[in-house]
């Protein structure tokens, strides 16, 4: 058995730049960026391939470059999520005492936390709520976020060897 790989492709790097960064500055969903990053469009081969290159149990390399790519975007703007909360809030409340309308300023910073990956666009379906589950399954649950997050970050460990 060869296991994962220890280096990421050309078509993989551009699939994150794209995801991250988006084309001309704005957003694009994971089906579109692995489409335009040379996947298989044949009955949404590129959503299937977007889907398996952002799971970490498949794919921890690109997604321990993806996670780069937004550290680096939150660095180079210093985007925090206690500021773009912070900012968030003076808007809302300028937005109150101004009786203005402040749609664009809004708009704006949340851009700003989607390019550093403080949005996700997705939906799911839930069945259940976490209050439902006893404390075993609560940590049964965390378990399972921790392995996830241990593969990506063993990842950006051989990223940076290499």
């Amino acid at each position: 058995m060869k296991g994962p790989p220890k280096q990421l492709t050309p078509q993989q790097i551009k699939f994150a730049s794209l995801l991250v960064y988006g084309v001309e500055g704005n957003p694009i969903t994971k089906g579109e960026a692995a489409r335009l990053a040379g996947y298989s469009d044949a009955a949404n081969g590129a959503s299937v391939y977007a889907t398996r290159l952002t799971d970490p149990n498949k794919y921890p390399l690109v997604c321990a470059h993806i996670s780069n790519l937004r550290d680096e975007v939150r660095e180079k703007y210093g985007v925090t999520f206690e500021g773009h909360l912070e900012e968030l809030g003076k808007i809302r409340d300028q937005g109150k005492k101004d009786n203005r309308n402040l749609a664009a300023a809004a708009t704006t910073e949340i851009a700003r936390g989607k390019v550093a990956g403080y949005y996700i666009d997705q939906k799911i379906v839930r069945h259940g709520k976490i209050d439902d589950l006893n404390l075993d399954q609560l940590y049964e649950r965390m378990k399972i976020i921790k392995q996830k997050n241990e593969k990506v970050l063993e990842a950006k460990k051989l990223l940076t060897k290499g």
